[in-house]
């Protein structure tokens, strides 16, 4: 989008809770929900002499982030405390990685309308999540159990232009730490969350403006309507004579604008100090190497093998959205992929995004080659597919039941066609005055009669029959 002649360039810092059974520095559960204060021990809360102690299964999932999007991962980080005082830190700091982060210089590949193009990882690096404020009325009620939850943080250099680039670049990240297992990715959740830092300058110009941070904007949908809203608005101070503040933001989802919150902190507002409590992370070429063989397949190559079948790049990405996605076409047997792919998009991931009952990949490549072979039309292979979902029976059992086959009897083809020329009188006429395109009434007239099951080839040969042996007794 430009407005006014100026563009938004966008770096976003993207929060991401790692997907392990316990948080990050005690052995509380890490799981979404539960009764408040429920899941916290005296390290989630910062007790005076409790010691935190690194989860393994937090470092091996950053470090498989770090691979996913192409990230150099450091032999040795380290911790440090990032000092502020907030309800939802009892701690008064957060545990973190700032001068030594795990991951540096990766990327993350997006495709818009106008090509495809590579936005740069800055950095990942581990820490724990803070708490969780509710505000009832006047109170405001602090829950604990979100303490210590370990998080990756990812920082982009400010290579997005416009909302269609950052909506794209998230969905990207998203997809790749789904199918990387980091993470369930749930923005509703929060397991998701991000920071966009937008400024503004004029289109064709290289240099950046002032910065803003728009915080916790938890959806693509508003992380896209948000860098709009702040395009918009820095680019009318500057046209109106005044100067962008560098400030943190809020996107209000009500009036779809960005409002104030404060002044944005500094390196030194957070007064960085190391962690003492936690030794250098040590990550070798070994241990990398261990954690690359025991991730799943990326979904950029699955992506590839995917269009080196016959799918399109557009149906692939689609496919390759959501792991269960594509681990449910992975297992369809039908030899022909597009035509598979044709039904999967249509016929079944909507009855996964609705939470609908949906066949198995098995009784979808049933319908398949029941179509592919001609016993069936597409209309009756869907009618099959959904009373395999809906009725948990096998599609050719569903094509006996709800008579799906396609009619090829000759008596059965040839007692239509009585029919049909009994109901159009007039098309009779016309066909037997030599007027050819009559016939098509006639066949039109029995694939309606027969919902479309009556072999259009055996219907054609038939009616044309009929009137030529008319023709040849004049």
């Amino acid at each position: 989008m430009i407005y006014k002649g100026y563009e938004a360039v966008v770096g976003v810092e993207v929060h991401v809770e790692l997907k392990t059974k316990e948080k990050a520095f005690c052995t509380c559960k890490n799981e979404f929900g539960g009764e408040m204060n429920t899941r916290c021990c005296p390290i989630c809360l910062g007790m005076p002499g409790a010691l935190p102690v690194l989860n393994p299964e937090a470092v091996r999932l950053a470090v498989a982030a770090g691979l996913a999007l192409n990230c150099k991962i450091s032999e040795t980080s380290v911790f440090d405390r990032k000092h502020y005082f907030y309800p939802d830190l009892p701690k008064g700091y957060q545990i973190t990685q700032f001068y030594d982060p795990l991951c540096r210089d990766g990327n993350v590949r997006i495709r818009t309308e106008n090509g495809e193009k590579d936005v740069r990882i800055e950095r990942i690096h581990l820490e724990e999540d803070a708490g969780k404020l509710f505000h009832e009325g006047n109170a405001t009620v602090i829950d604990h159990n979100r303490c210590g939850v370990p998080l990756i943080e990812i920082v982009t250099k400010p290579d997005m232009t416009g909302a269609d680039e950052t909506m794209a670049f998230v969905e990207a990240l998203r997809r790749e730490l789904l199918f990387a297992g980091i993470s369930d990715c749930r923005m509703n959740e929060g397991s998701l969350r991000c920071d966009v830092n937008v400024s503004v300058r004029p289109v064709g110009e290289k240099s950046l403006g002032e910065r803003c941070e728009i915080k916790n904007v938890n959806s693509i949908k508003f992380i896209g309507r948000a860098v709009d809203a702040e395009l918009k608005r820095q680019t009318d101070v500057i046209l109106s004579g005044g100067r962008v503040v560098t400030e943190t933001r809020r996107f209000s989802e009500d009036t779809l604008v960005t409002e104030r919150m404060r002044d944005k902190e500094t390196t030194a507002d957070y007064s960085y100090v190391r962690e003492p409590n936690i030794p250098p992370l040590g990550t070798d070429a070994a241990y990398v190497e261990e954690v690359r063989r025991a991730m799943p397949e990326p979904v950029s190559a699955r992506i590839r093998r995917l269009v080196s079948t016959g799918l399109t790049e557009d149906d692939a990405e689609l496919i390759c959205s959501e792991p269960e996605y594509a681990e449910y076409f992975d297992g369809i047997a039908a030899a022909n992929r597009k035509a598979a792919a044709n039904m999967f998009i249509s016929e079944v991931i909507p009855r996964m995004r609705e939470g609908e009952k949906f066949a198995s990949p098995g009784n979808l490549s049933e319908c398949v080659e029941m179509y592919l072979d001609g016993k069936v039309n597409i209309v009756s292979a869907r009618r099959a597919l959904a009373a395999s979902a809906e009725e948990g029976i096998a599609p050719s059992a569903a094509a006996e039941k709800y008579r799906l086959y396609m009619i090829r009897e000759t008596q059965e083809i040839a007692r239509l066609v009585d029919e049909a020329m009994a109901a159009c009188e007039k098309a009779v006429r016309d066909a037997r005055s030599g007027k050819t395109a009559a016939r098509k009434v006639i066949v039109g007239q029995v694939m309606r009669a027969s919902g479309g099951r009556a072999d259009p080839e055996a219907v054609n040969a038939e009616v044309d029959s009929r009137f030529e042996q008319k023709t040849s007794e004049k």
